[in-house]
């Protein structure tokens, strides 16, 4: 396969990529055009639809990692920017799914280290999950976003002296700086809407939360307890401007708010290296919050498997409303059956929500 690439060297030897592609891919072919209109009407479709924004936001936020040089950083090569966002095995066919609709990116399963990664290189797909996620934000993990549109706007301004300096006419760059529509992005800050508001927790539970059931049995009162928890760790791996740290503390006890319930801290030894982890965790237990997680999940669905645990999670949950939280043991057994098949020890799948799903 053929590639075209140019490259402007300064004098410390600092490579400055000025376009890397494929003959073969959508941003330089005899085609070009007709390849971009079949790709601009889903963009168009995207940038209109604020929950799959917003659930995009909140899953790159819990799962998803931005990586680019900083500005201190020695190396003699800097690489572009580009995204990861990492899955589940069992998540694939998610990952498969944001990939096709974004036309953003490519997907690599890596069976024998227990993951699925969505990785997005290319400068112009970065360019289009960073405009796609930019205002719907609401962590301190912002900030690796807004380095990354900054890095763009470098990128632009960069490419256009130097093209001018140069005198060439690359119809190719053209094309992505104008047919693409690659240009400045405004940075926005973080999303301070209400919980509630968008899909924004349900791309943040896809990543960082699960769904309990636990059965209790007892002579005189069967008693099942459900549980909704969302763990996260406290404080973001870059210091602020004033060198110090950045806690996840805010958006948590907005989370907590929202569903009328404490922000609890927790500490434990991870086993890998007996390094000490701290985090803080959400947990929706009485009625009142497990109901507003019902009709939040209701009114913006998970996408991942979670979605499965979910749906037997508020079967259970209906039953409890229904029997005032005593079970029969018609209904206990149902539960018993569901838990061998739940969570972690879940062997059936099926992926027709995302055919039937909201945000595209």
């Amino acid at each position: 396969m053929s590639s075209f690439v140019c490259f402007i060297s300064n004098k410390v030897k600092e490579i400055y990529p000025i376009l890397k592609f494929s003959i073969s891919s959508i941003f330089y072919t005899n085609n070009f055009n007709k390849e971009f209109n079949s790709v601009a009407p889903r963009l168009i479709n995207m940038f209109n639809n604020d929950n799959f924004r917003s659930y995009l936001a909140g899953l790159i936020e819990g799962n998803g990692t931005f990586a680019l040089h900083s500005k201190n950083s020695t190396v003699s090569i800097k690489y572009l920017p580009n995204i990861i966002i990492v899955f589940k095995l069992t998540d694939l066919p998610l990952a498969e799914y944001l990939q096709q609709i974004t036309q953003c990116g490519k997907v690599y399963s890596k069976p024998n280290r227990g993951y699925v990664l969505w990785q997005i290189q290319d400068i112009v797909s970065v360019f289009i999950i960073a405009n796609l996620i930019n205002g719907y934000m609401r962590t301190p993990k912002i900030e690796s976003l807004h380095r990354t549109i900054n890095w763009i706007q470098n990128y632009i301004i960069n490419n256009q002296s130097q093209l001018r300096n140069l005198a060439c006419k690359l119809n190719q760059i053209q094309n992505i700086l104008s047919k693409l529509k690659i240009h400045p992005i405004e940075i926005k800050s973080n999303d301070i809407s209400e919980i509630d508001s968008n899909a924004w927790l349900s791309g943040f539970s896809d990543a960082d939360a699960n769904f309990s059931i636990n059965i209790h049995r007892r002579t005189n009162k069967n008693r099942i307890q459900l549980y909704y928890k969302l763990e996260i760790k406290q404080t973001y791996n870059k210091l602020d401007l004033y060198e110090n740290k950045v806690s996840f503390f805010p958006i948590m006890s907005k989370i907590a708010g929202f569903l009328g319930v404490s922000v609890n801290s927790r500490s434990r030894v991870l086993n890998s290296n007996n390094k000490e982890f701290y985090s803080f965790t959400v947990v929706a237990h009485n009625k009142n919050s497990l109901l507003k997680i019902a009709n939040y999940f209701n009114k913006f669905p998970l996408l991942s498997s979670k979605y499965l645990d979910y749906k037997d999670f508020q079967l259970i949950l209906s039953l409890q409303n229904q029997n005032n939280i005593t079970l029969s043991a018609e209904h206990l057994n149902e539960a018993m059956k569901i838990r061998k098949d739940f969570n972690r020890t879940r062997t059936t799948y099926h992926w027709s929500h995302l055919k039937n799903c909201k945000y595209n």
